[in-house]
């Protein structure tokens, strides 16, 4: 028989809930089964201690003692708790009543603890019910202070407060654990929004809940604003939306006045990129004018971080989109858009570029609108022809359809107001697609009868056509044909699948899929 006998892993663990408590494990016989059953039964003054030990005559190892005297006396100080003891560490495991307790009974383990003994502490409380989960933080120069804050865990929590520190906050920081997140990703939002105010200088931040509001108190640029609110606005978590007062502005005698007149700004530059910029007066406008951008610059070349400005005056839109239309015939330049002006710089390689874009402004602004026209032209801009791809057109369209739908009445076929944007990328796309022929599809979803389905979904599909041709689009090559309820995308069984199933799309009728129309066969429209 080997002499070499395995020493036993000596346990013990303590469950306690009030009164009650088990004891479990495997203990040295030497210390006393007695002992631990004594200690026990006298914390649980007269309730229930159920035994479930057993022991070896193996010798005690080191520090199998002191840890055990500790872990009993931590017993005694938690009344639900679980102590777990080994001869190498005791975990306290434990739920107090509130964070004060919590603080207080971590304190007191850490101040008991005997001199070499390995504690793990797994304290926790009850977390309140934060209503509305808050932040509010103000910059006045130097300045900083941190006036409410709401965390989830105590790890954004950290995160919420280091952000505070990188910007200057000096005092004292505290923020409150709770539950009620509005979602999980609230500390990326807080963190972003601190950052952006910091760079922003003075001003006042406050979220509540998913409402973020920015308001800032120094003298800035409308561009810096623009710039830096807008990076803030297409990086903030989808729940979140933004509110952003501008600073105010300072005339020459160091009065302050009102702020600065909206403005959107566009740029392309040179590789093509194109920046959108400034203001927008709505959601809905601020996709149509993303799709459009999208319909003329391509998707991925477009960079959109306009701000949402309901006060924006009457005609707004319409400026914004004649402006990048007329910033699509450039090379690279840029418009400003304002309450009373319109001003195109840049260069192209068209020889009559500044009549072009007179003829646009003149069509889309009509009579009385003060607009400014500075481009050249550069002859060494000429670039190649290339071919048009009638299955790239197909995909514009239909990508610009994915963005935003074309909306229609309830149960009509009148197109509703926000989606007149939509018909004009669609229009940008078809004048550069000519001589290709293209099915507008109408689809519904399957409420209502059968036939009254199909007879809208024509009706739709007709009004797409001709909201075309009000736009100077030669619709020879166009034919509306309404599907119904034929052909759905979705489980007509929800909401949302019926939402996707309602929807406009263009098919291309050409067989020969490498089809594509020389530039040349193009009409000067």
């Amino acid at each position: 028989q080997s002499s070499d006998i395995t020493e036993p892993r000596f346990s013990l663990e303590v469950l306690r809930n009030l009164d009650r408590i088990s004891l479990i494990g495997l203990i040295p016989e030497r210390v006393g089964r007695s002992f631990i059953l004594d200690r026990a039964t006298k914390i649980a003054a007269g309730g229930t201690v159920t035994d479930m030990l057993e022991s070896s005559e193996h010798t005690v190892p080191p520090g199998w003692t002191t840890n055990l005297d500790f872990g009993l006396e931590s017993l005694e100080r938690l009344k639900r708790s679980k102590i777990s003891v080994t001869p190498k560490q005791v975990r306290v495991t434990a739920v107090t009543e509130s964070t004060e307790e919590q603080s207080a009974v971590e304190q007191a383990l850490l101040k008991a603890k005997p001199k070499g003994v390995i504690l793990v502490m797994e304290i926790s409380a009850p977390r309140p019910v934060i209503a509305p989960f808050r932040f509010r933080m103000r910059i006045d120069g130097d300045n900083i202070a941190l006036q409410s804050c709401s965390s989830d865990t105590r790890a954004a929590r950290d995160r919420i407060l280091r952000a505070v520190r990188e910007a200057g906050g000096k005092q004292k920081l505290a923020c409150d654990i709770g539950l009620g997140v509005p979602t999980t990703e609230w500390d990326e939002a807080i963190v972003q929004s601190v950052q952006t105010l910091a760079a922003l200088g003075s001003g006042t931040l406050d979220v509540s809940d998913s409402d973020i509001s920015l308001v800032i108190a120094d003298p800035l640029s409308q561009s810096r604003f623009n710039s830096l609110v807008g990076s803030l606005e297409s990086s903030l978590p989808e729940l979140f939306s933004l509110q952003a007062v501008p600073p105010p502005k300072i005339s020459l005698d160091g009065i302050q006045t009102a702020t600065e007149a909206p403005e959107f700004v566009a740029t392309r530059s040179p590789e093509g990129l194109v920046q959108l910029r400034g203001r927008i007066q709505n959601q809905q406008a601020k996709e149509s004018v993303g799709a459009f951008a999208a319909a003329l610059f391509g998707a991925s070349a477009v960079n959109n971080r306009t701000l949402i400005d309901p006060d924006l005056p009457d005609g707004w839109p319409t400026r914004v989109l004649a402006g990048l239309e007329g910033l699509s015939e450039l090379n690279h330049g840029s418009i400003v858009v304002q309450p009373n002006n319109v001003e195109i710089r840049g260069v192209s390689a068209q020889p009559e570029i500044t009549t072009k874009i007179s003829k646009i402004f003149a069509m889309r602004f009509g009579f009385g609108m003060h607009y400014k026209i500075d481009v050249k032209h550069n002859p060494k801009l000429i670039a190649k022809d290339k071919p048009v791809d009638a299955h790239q057109c197909e995909a514009q369209l239909n990508t610009v359809l994915a963005k935003q739908q074309i909306a229609f009445a309830p149960g009509s076929s009148s197109i509703e107001a926000s989606s007149q944007g939509v018909l004009d990328a669609i229009a940008v796309i078809l004048r550069k697609c000519p001589d290709i022929r293209f099915v507008i599809e109408g689809h519904t979803d399957s409420q209502g009868r059968d036939e009254m389905n199909l007879s809208l979904s024509q009706q739709r599909a007709n009004a797409v056509l001709y909201g075309l041709l009000s736009r100077r689009i030669l619709i020879t090559g166009l034919t509306a044909k309404g599907f119904g309820e034929t052909q759905p995308l979705r489980d007509n069984s929800t909401e949302t699948g019926r939402a996707a199933n309602r929807r406009i799309a263009f098919r291309l009728t050409i067989d020969d899929a490498t089809a594509k129309v020389p530039k040349e066969t193009q009409a000067d429209e």
